[in-house]
């Protein structure tokens, strides 16, 4: 398992560079911190058989838990600016504008707060894996209310522009995570399912930023 955990890092890698040959938008920027944040958390993990005991591994695996708060919030200004791109009428509403920047504001403070500064790590063995994780048992509510705040906005951009790519992997990830979280295999299907909604996220800055683009004159 954990040499699956280690291949799921060289794909997040190699995602990471394919990247690098795209122009360097904040929707495509926040994607590769994404990127860099799973392929980190994948190799941490994937290394803790070998190096659960040693002295430094408890130190790296804090940058895990800072990517995934500093990052996820952010998504929610990602859906904003799809749903300009796509036409939806609610993304130029200022009110809904300055919710959206509120709503990220303060997730991004609860997540560092309760996942970062109040984080203590201790081993959380799963299918083979020895891996250290956060000993609480609050859920990281800060990511399960941006995913739930992204779709609604992720459905609205399916129903402007016919874009479905970005609805289905927020479905997703959403269903795996919720569905297997609390299982012993819950990792596996959790890897699998935010490689799935990468995916859907890249192929969706893609599409807009190509719909956005103005024809060149001849």
């Amino acid at each position: 398992m954990n040499y699956l955990l280690l291949f799921f890092a060289a794909l997040d890698l190699a995602l990471l560079c394919w990247t690098l040959s795209s122009a360097g938008s904040a929707r495509m920027w926040l994607l590769r911190g994404l990127l860099l944040g799973m392929c980190y958390d994948n190799l941490m993990q994937g290394l803790g058989n070998w190096f659960i005991n040693a002295s430094w591994y408890e130190g790296a695996n804090v940058p895990r838990f800072v990517l995934h708060s500093a990052l996820l919030p952010f998504l929610t200004l990602f859906a904003l600016s799809v749903m300009r791109d796509a036409g939806v009428a609610l993304a130029c509403n200022p009110a809904f504008i300055g919710f959206c920047w509120v709503f990220t504001a303060a997730a991004l403070a609860w997540g560092l707060y309760h996942e970062v500064y109040l984080l203590q790590l201790g081993p959380r063995p799963a299918l083979g894996v020895m891996k250290l994780g956060s000993v609480s048992g609050m859920p990281p509510i800060a990511t399960i209310a941006t995913n739930i705040l992204v779709l609604p906005m992720a459905a609205a951009v399916w129903k402007s522009s016919g874009w479905r790519w970005f609805f289905l992997g927020a479905i997703f990830i959403f269903i795996v995570n919720g569905a297997t979280g609390s299982q012993p295999w819950g990792l596996l299907c959790g890897n699998f399912a935010e490689l799935v909604f990468v995916l859907c996220l890249l192929a969706t800055a893609r599409h807009f930023a190509a719909a956005s683009t103005p024809p060149r004159s001849l």
